[in-house]
């Protein structure tokens, strides 16, 4: 048995380790998933205005700040009892604001921060075995993907054209955030009772241009067709089979074109996601297109036992159609995206936020109850630097990271659940296939592939919100005064790009806060084990995977441990909100803290 540390994970936001056990034949028997940080936020709200919440909670992240500001607006409309008048075009302004948040940090993830894998060396020799195809694939992964500074066997190589053609859309996205919050990060718009600012007639016309901009960046480069074609044959075909059938025709178009003069050039065609889903699945490029070599993602990142696993969906985005206000519990009907509950065997259930709790029992928590609903949640850092360690295995404690369950399971989030739960039929569709060919429905294929159509849904859907649903001038808040807020409690139940996000908040007499928690994305995702023993996702995905590229195709290779890297970052990883920092010098009581 071989140990293997990734400490840290690059390229993440964060600070992240994890540590594997990993056997001879290079396949990954166990492994621990630790956050690196303590998190704070939580303790320095205490005793503050419940009205800077939707301003403070975005500095946890820089990434997805909007997702934050959201979600504790949504749990002050609650506090302050006008979650049913918010109004529509506030509302709206919501679903806008973080949808061109999401399509930002999704091209940041797999462009700069998950794509860069796919110019691994390993991947040069692999290919470098196919002849004048396998040499074709490699420049254009080395071509697209590979990070500002790289050099391997002597060779220095630019940075890739997709990389850096990623970077300047998420500036544009930020430029449209920017144009109604004020900024980006770290916007101004969201406040209780709705937004601060009501758009104009030019504001909207402009809006659709950012939006437009990026949707010309996605055919020449992410797609190599009209993202209206590829949307009306996947997010609104009308099957699953239906939209499978037609990236499998565009896929077999491509190859018929190209395996005779080794062409697989975005000129060509071939755009990211073509390129990623012929070369990157076994059962995809292999087995149904006939290709010599795959990546293999979809062997690795796997689930082994469905009993330990589900898949969670808060729900996001409010439906227009609906008016003023909204449910605070999310029902299924009430947003875009659904909220629900899917089992590790892919059976729907509807969803219960009374379900949620959180364990401490692996983390450097103090708390005389194992689990606790967040409503009734406490952070109490362990303060005793000799019981802080990170190195002594599964059965100690190892992470700053609490592990949140839903009924006692813990729980993937983010696109691919989204869209499983969602049924949005290209996703439904390769689950099934997977399944039917006998490979795990849920791997590091799946779950790229899935962020990858969020990204064309989210371009869909926006350009209906600014130019259908977005009225200019309209009202965009109710009024609000702080002995609204007298002992109270609120629950923001949202979405961020990286999966379900809650916050909740309580107060006192004079209507300040008592309590607040937030349980992220990243908290779901990399937890470690909960009270029962059963680890948290990552830990579950990596465990049965093989550590080295394409299911150890050059032999065991602890150095450059492909599957340990591409697991993990799969998730998206953000651990500046699944932990951070707190004030320990004394000097400033934590009622009196503030984040600038």
């Amino acid at each position: 048995m071989v140990q293997v540390t990734v400490d840290p994970l690059s390229r993440i936001e964060g600070h992240y380790r994890i540590n594997t056990e990993v056997d001879g034949d290079g396949v990954i028997t166990d492994a621990q998933s630790s956050a690196l940080l303590l998190r704070g936020f939580e303790k320095f709200l205490m005793n503050q205005d419940p009205r800077d919440a939707a301003l403070l909670t975005q500095r946890i992240c820089g990434v997805c700040p909007v997702s934050h500001s959201i979600a504790a607006a949504n749990a002050l409309d609650e506090l302050f009892g006008v979650v049913e008048e918010v109004p529509q075009t506030a509302l709206v302004m919501r679903n806008i604001h973080q949808g061109l948040n999401f399509i930002a940090s999704h091209a940041a993830h797999i462009y700069i921060l998950w794509g860069p894998d796919l110019a691994n060396p390993a991947y040069h020799d692999i290919l470098m075995q196919y002849g004048d195809t396998g040499n074709a694939v490699w420049g254009e992964l080395a071509g697209r993907f590979m990070p500002i500074v790289n050099q391997f066997n002597g060779i220095r190589y630019p940075a890739g054209s997709s990389y850096l053609g990623a970077i300047g859309e998420q500036r544009n996205m930020h430029d449209a955030i920017s144009l109604v919050a004020g900024k980006m990060p770290h916007a101004v718009l969201q406040h209780v009772g709705g937004v601060v600012y009501s758009p104009t007639i030019a504001d909207i016309n402009e809006l659709a241009a950012y939006v437009e901009k990026t949707a010309k960046f996605v055919e020449a480069f992410t797609l190599g067709l009209s993202p209206d074609t590829w949307i009306e044959n996947t997010y609104k075909a009308s099957s699953p089979q239906k939209a499978v059938n037609f990236v499998l025709e565009r896929l077999q178009e491509l190859l018929d074109n190209s395996l005779v003069s080794n062409d697989f050039s975005h000129s060509s065609g071939w755009g990211d996601v073509p390129l990623f889903a012929a070369f990157g699945s076994e059962l995809v490029g292999e087995q149904l297109l006939g290709l010599p070599i795959s990546m293999k993602m979809d062997r690795a990142g796997a689930y082994p036992d469905p009993d330990k696993i589900g898949f969670l969906s808060y729900g996001v985005f409010f439906k227009p159609e609906n008016g003023d206000g909204y449910d605070p519990t999310s029902p299924a009907d009430d947003r875009v995206i659904p909220s629900g509950y899917m089992n590790g065997n892919l059976e729907l259930e509807e969803f219960d936020y009374r379900i949620i709790s959180e364990s401490i029992n692996h983390s450097f928590y103090i708390d005389e109850e194992g689990d606790r609903p967040p409503w009734n949640g406490v952070t109490v850092p362990e303060r005793d630097p000799d019981k802080i360690d990170y190195t002594k295995g599964s059965e100690s404690r190892y992470s700053w990271a609490k592990a949140p369950n839903y009924g006692g399971i813990p729980c993937e989030v983010g696109p691919l659940a989204r869209l499983m739960i969602m049924g949005e039929p290209l996703t439904t569709g390769l689950v099934q296939a997977f399944r039917e060919n006998g490979y795990s429905p849920v791997n590091n294929y799946t779950r790229m592939i899935a962020r990858m159509q969020e990204v064309l849904v989210m371009i869909s859907e926006l350009m209906k919100w600014i130019l259908q649903d977005l009225e200019a001038g309209a009202k965009v808040a109710v009024h609000t005064d702080l002995s609204m807020a007298k002992n109270s409690t609120g629950m923001g139940l949202w979405e961020a790009p990286r999966g379900a996000l809650g916050h909740w908040i309580a107060t006192g007499s004079d209507s300040m806060v008592t309590l607040y928690q937030a349980v992220v994305p990243s908290t779901w995702n990399l937890a470690p084990r909960n009270s029962r023993g059963i680890p948290g996702p990552v830990e579950q995905a990596l465990i049965g995977t093989k550590i080295s590229a394409a299911e150890n195709a050059l032999g065991v290779d602890y150095a450059n441990p492909l599957g340990i890297l591409h697991t993990g970052r799969s998730y998206d990883p953000c651990l500046a909100c699944a932990v951070h920092t707190i004030d320990r010098t004394g000097k400033h009581p934590e009622h009196t803290i503030r984040v600038l």
